[in-house]
């Protein structure tokens, strides 16, 4: 018989809560999960590995769900509640729960997951699952490492002796009474659900397994939820209540069959609310053409064109699309539109849509909204993922009812964009919000770190390979990473490959080699080589479709071609690395000849820098230049000054002036990057751009804006780079053709200006102040092969491809074949270290992995496991303090510092948490970071909230009429300025 005694939960319960009875609560809603979640390939995915039928195969898995907490009939888990309520463990000293070791200093502690882990293959075989045979090719002790990772982290395998004995191995379990009641939870939960049989087969293969981990997770979340667990209490105590002659103690009654089946169903009956209410679901989408999904295209661009007209007939189920086009061919609504047709024939219709920043993730985010409310059949939520994804105004706006903040809005109801289908609402719910649980949405877009992350041996990597597995995946810049970080790409396209996963993958600017590695690992994955003779080389623009099932390659019948063609100027001006404009031949006097166009007539112009110190100082000397020009008065650089509020204004001469990149406070960054859209951006339908600003615009930037933002400049002037980074920087010159007199007179053709810094022997001369942004060899490389083009222009598209083959050619022809060779050694030797650092600290392919514990640890150093090399930031933020000893949050002392949260218990609410991040700055981490002390640290009432916790302070001294003094740590000044953003500067 049950002992209702064995509790499972009592955290903020009057009372506990029967193990018995969450046993019973988690394979309910496993079974909703399984019903409104999981894709129907998943599910017969999972019955095929499992040989049984689908229904037969939903049963296991909430039965599995079930037992993932019977290592909580364990003494030391049962005498923790002795703490808060003695009176619920008085049971304990019965002698059927007498346990030998209980007062045993050798015992060991041992947590409830490990217990699950090594009880349940005993079980299992009792229950008829075969039990013979190597332990980590049996389906018991992967079940039981699976539900043994419920908390984040696989245990390792059972050995045979814990299928045989599990006490032989941990007698910490308990015997007698502790034995039988693991048995009989085991056998009433078996009952309620029908009594599955125990499949025949052995381990699934892992990718199916960790979508049941993952299944299981969530399971438990949702039904451990203290309003869900309490209603499951009032209701049985009602229920008792109502009986004549039932006993009062309501868990009593979960000793009986009929009482288990009835506290089952309330169960049943609760849990597809518990689901639909954190946000879960599936999302299907309208199978239209592409005037029918994106309403606002009269006319689909060719590529447009050719994927709609061959990509359906040729999609029969999972499959890898890969898309080569210049910018500002239509990818993303190509993507959008294969995403809907190889959805739908392979059983997935989520989308998770993965960019290379969080700017390109903010922008695409607001796009796939537009998406999701014109084209969903039914509602289904979209998140925001990375890691300051709560501070983009179109995601935070939404709020959600938290510490009296307002009711959610919904989006359709007010946004400027077409209405949703029937009013349907696409905003994430608080449950999706909270961290970790995002790529369980339906519908997500993020950085392309967010699903890296599930190749990585990260704690609760199981929740993302649940959040990959149900969707289309869509990676946009698919070249945009260096070796460590394309590694760990190609691994993540072998997983999705042997999950079944559509990929789309687009790209301006990929070699044919990488591409093949990209589409060959997808099918690495899916257990299918490419075929005898290679994947053909990818036409530009095109596409290239392989199913996963067959291999079988469709390509265009005919040319793509392009309605954009154009001839590119790509002019090289060799200059000394120097910001004097005195000084003839140097990068300034360079550029602002380079910009005269939009001095004296207007139109726009972007400067793209290497690194961020760079840009500071072309922007500082820009602006000393128009002073000097236009006067003292000149205020095209002050977004703060009166004839600037309109941001169209020319009372003023002078071009505006204005500097984006990374190191701004989070919410300036956000108002910079929105301006750049108002100015350089596209509004209306295509082919119409938006009116430059008529004094003319200069925006001063870095890499920033080269990726995934739609902006459209007369001429570009960028520091020498990799070609391919130049010609996806090309793409934002003339982007979009514009009837009438869109163009100043001065601009006759799309320009790029590429500044190569030389020494003086005319040599490329790579600045100290570049560091390793960029391999030289690639620098010399590209700077060779633009001479060698001269004033021949670039045909675009028609160039891009071989320009781009040919920066990597081995046998590239060099004017100095002995120094590039040199170069090049370098950079494939740091190639061959980062893809062997990445192969040290990813897991495995599915194939190889041989226990689900090699998911969850790794034996690299965990400062290692990361998405990206050097990518590690430390979060600033920046304090002012005034000569009265106030502290302040912006440099004119008007936002006090809050030394706690503004609720009753001095917490944070998630509104004032939001404000704070806005101010935070990031910086690369560096030897400045050994000399903070004690005043660096956040407040202690801070320590409470994570996100606050990890800030670090950045005073500054403020003083009247002068401007802020930064803070100098070690032999570095850190300083906050509005227009400049975080200066880094060395002690004089």
């Amino acid at each position: 018989m049950i002992d209702t005694r064995l509790w499972g939960k009592s955290n903020g319960l009057e009372k506990p809560y029967p193990l018995i009875g969450h046993l019973l609560d988690t394979a309910m809603v496993a079974g909703a999960v399984w019903d409104s979640v999981l894709a129907v390939a998943q599910r017969e995915a999972i019955a095929d590995a499992l040989r049984v039928p689908v229904a037969e195969a939903r049963r296991l898995v909430m039965f599995w769900a079930g037992l993932h907490d019977i290592g909580k009939i364990l003494p030391q888990f049962q005498g923790m509640a002795a703490q808060d309520q003695p009176g619920a463990c008085a049971f304990l000293s019965e002698s059927v729960y007498a346990h030998e070791r209980e007062h045993d200093s050798q015992a060991r502690k041992i947590r409830h997951e490990v217990a699950t882990n090594r009880s349940l293959p005993q079980l299992l075989a009792a229950l008829g699952y075969p039990a013979s045979g190597r332990p980590a090719r049996l389906l018991l002790t992967q079940v039981a490492q699976l539900l043994g990772g419920h908390h984040g982290r696989y245990p390792e395998g059972a050995e045979a002796r814990d299928v045989r004995d599990p006490l032989c191995g941990l007698p910490e379990l308990g015997t007698g009474g502790w034995a039988e009641q693991r048995r009989e939870h085991v056998a009433a939960l078996h009952d309620v659900l029908g009594r599955p049989e125990a499949p025949v087969g052995r381990a699934m293969p892992v990718e199916l397994a960790v979508t049941i981990a993952g299944v299981v997770i969530v399971s438990d979340w949702l039904a451990s939820q203290e309003h869900a667990v309490s209603a499951q209490q009032a209701a049985a105590e009602a229920e008792a209540e109502a009986e004549a002659g039932a006993d009062p103690d309501a868990e009593r009654a979960l000793t009986s069959p009929p009482s288990l089946l009835a506290h089952a169903r309330r169960a049943s009956d609760a849990a597809p609310a518990l689901v639909a209410d954190a946000g879960l679901g599936r999302a299907d989408f309208r199978l239209q053409g592409f005037t029918g999904l994106f309403p606002e295209i009269d006319r689909p661009y060719p590529l447009q064109t050719s994927i709609e007209e061959a990509l359906p007939g040729a999609v029969r189920g999972p499959g890898v699309l890969l898309v080569t086009a210049p910018p500002g061919e239509g990818k993303t609504e190509a993507a959008l539109y294969a995403a809907t047709v190889m959805g739908a024939a392979s059983g997935r219709g989520g989308l998770f849509f993965a960019l290379p920043t969080q700017a390109t993730a903010n922008q695409m985010y607001h796009r796939v909204v537009g998406f999701a409310e014109r084209n969903l059949l039914d509602p289904a939520q979209v998140t925001l993922l990375h890691g300051a994804a709560d501070l983009y105004e179109r995601y935070a706006e939404h709020p959600l009812p938290d510490d009296g903040e307002a009711e959610p809005r919904v989006l359709s109801d007010h946004d400027d964009g077409p209405r949703g289908v029937a009013g349907i609402s696409v905003v994430a719910s608080r449950w999706l919000r909270s961290r970790g649980r995002g790529i369980l949405a339906p519908i997500a877009v993020g950085t392309v770190d967010q699903i890296l992350m599930g190749v990585l041996p990260l704690k609760r990597n199981a929740l993302r390979h649940l959040g990959m597995s149900g969707k289309t995946v869509v990676i946009d810049e698919a070249h945009a990473y260096d070796a460590y970080t394309h590694a760990l790409l190609l691994r993540l396209l072998v997983w999705l490959g042997a999950m079944g996963v559509p990929v789309v993958l687009l790209s301006a600017t990929v070699t044919g080699e990488t591409a093949a590695g990209l589409v060959e690992s997808y099918l690495a994955g899916t257990g299918r080589a490419s075929g005898p003779h290679g994947l053909p080389s990818p036409t530009y623009p095109g596409w290239m479709y392989v199913d996963a099932k067959t291999g079988s390659v469709t390509v265009p019948e005919k040319p793509v071609g392009s309605e954009r063609g154009r001839a590119l100027s790509m002019s090289v001006l060799p200059v000394t690395h120097t910001y004097d404009v005195t000084v003839a031949d140097g990068r300034l006097a360079a550029l602002i000849d380079e910009l005269q166009g939009v001095t004296a007539e207007g139109g726009c112009a972007a400067v793209i820098c290497t690194t961020v110190a760079e840009a500071q100082k072309t922007y500082e000397a820009l602006r000393e230049h128009y002073r000097a020009l236009y006067g003292p008065d000149y205020g095209g650089w002050d977004d703060r000054s009166p004839d600037d509020a309109a941001g169209d204004g020319d009372a003023a001469a002078g071009p505006r002036l204005r500097l984006l990149h990374a190191r701004f406070p989070a919410r300036r960054r956000a108002a910079l990057t929105e301006e750049a859209e108002r100015w350089f951006g596209r509004t209306g339908k295509k082919g119409v751009c938006r009116p430059k600003p008529p004094r003319g615009a200069v925006l001063v930037s870095t890499q920033v804006i080269e990726q995934s933002l739609d902006l459209d400049f007369d001429v570009i002037v960028s520091d020498l780079a990799p070609m391919a980074l130049l010609l996806q920087r090309a793409g934002r010159v003339w982007r979009h053709s514009a009837p009438g007199p869109s163009r100043p007179g001065w601009c006759d053709g799309p320009r790029l200006a590429v500044l190569a810094p030389v020494g003086g022997d005319g040599r490329l001369l790579v600045p100290a102040a570049w560091g390793d942004v960029y391999a030289p060899s690639l620098l010399q490389r590209t700077l060779e092969l633009l001479q060698r083009q001269g004033d021949a222009p670039v045909r675009v598209p028609e160039d891009v491809q071989r320009l781009v083959d040919e920066v990597y050619d081995p046998e590239f022809a060099s004017a100095d074949p002995d120094a590039l060779m040199q170069l090049d050694v370098q950079r494939l030797t740091d190639d061959m270290a980062r893809t062997g650092l990445a192969g040290m600290v990813m897991l495995p392919s599915p194939a190889r992995v041989d226990s689900l514990h090699q998911l969850t640890t790794s034996d690299a150093d965990e400062d290692l496991v990361a998405t990206r090399l050097g990518a590690e930031t430390v979060q600033l933020l920046p304090v002012f303090d005034d000569e009265a000893g106030n502290r302040w949050l912006d440099e004119a002392c008007t936002i006090p510092f809050p030394e706690s949260g503004g609720s009753r218990d001095d917490r944070f609410t998630r509104a004032e948490v939001r404000t704070l991040l806005g101010h935070v700055v990031p910086l690369a981490h560096g030897p400045w970071r050994r000399a903070c002390t004690e005043a660096h640290e956040p407040p202690d009432a801070w320590r409470n909230e994570p996100r606050l916790a990890r800030l670090v302070l950045l005073p500054h001294r403020v003083a009247d009429g002068g401007a802020p003094a930064g803070a100098v740590l070690g032999e570095r000044v850190l300083t906050l300025d509005h227009s400049l953003g975080l200066v880094v500067g060395k002690i004089a």
